[in-house]
């Protein structure tokens, strides 16, 4: 899964979740795929590119806007 795709169930789930919830949602939208398993490392890769960042309290939180390509 890619981090645009993490990036943009983060965006469905109003912009702020924990990784648990996102990867229930990546869990229901392709439950043909084992990829919701590699939500927490596309998060961390996220946070580096500087798109999300993890809150005092352990959510995710959009912070820019993923590009287009």
């Amino acid at each position: 899964m890619s981090q645009k795709a993490i990036y943009e169930l983060l965006k469905e789930l109003g912009g702020r979740a924990t990784g648990h919830e996102i990867s229930k949602l990546a869990k229901e939208r392709f439950p043909e795929y084992a990829l919701y398993t590699y939500v927490s490392n596309r998060l961390k890769k996220l946070e580096k590119n500087g798109y999300v960042r993890k809150d005092k309290e352990g959510y995710w939180v959009i912070t820019d806007d993923i590009p287009d390509y």
